[in-house]
């Protein structure tokens, strides 16, 4: 949901891509939603199937960033969090590669999963 990191991912996706559009699904701690089932999780996961089979997605990134007001934890437990995050959704849906990215303080993306 918070825009800070979203151009510096898009640009990260279309370099390691060359992905010209991005379908994007947020909602305020993102990762906490994917790894503990709320009342979001199933919402999420339908948004994620529709873009693979509507829209050919190939490639779904998690994203997390620090200082994340929808999910107030410290930034190891995030990280941590979005590779449970990519586990769930490539054992959801296996034909796709999915990566795990985190924004820093500076708003500097990293790959969390694979690393």
């Amino acid at each position: 949901m918070d825009g800070r990191p979203l151009r510096k991912v898009a640009d990260y996706l279309a370099t390691s891509f060359g992905a010209r559009y991005l379908d994007t699904i947020t909602t305020a701690g993102m990762v906490r939603h994917l790894v503990t089932d709320t009342e979001q999780t199933a919402a999420i996961m339908a948004s994620l199937g529709l873009s693979i089979r509507k829209h050919g997605s190939r490639h779904v990134a998690v994203v997390a960033h620090h200082d994340c007001a929808g999910n107030p934890v410290p930034d190891k437990t995030q990280k941590q969090q979005v590779s449970t995050a990519v586990a769930r959704i490539k054992t959801a849906q296996p034909e796709i590669e999915v990566l795990g990215l985190w924004a820093d303080e500076h708003w500097i993306i990293s790959r969390v999963w694979p690393t």
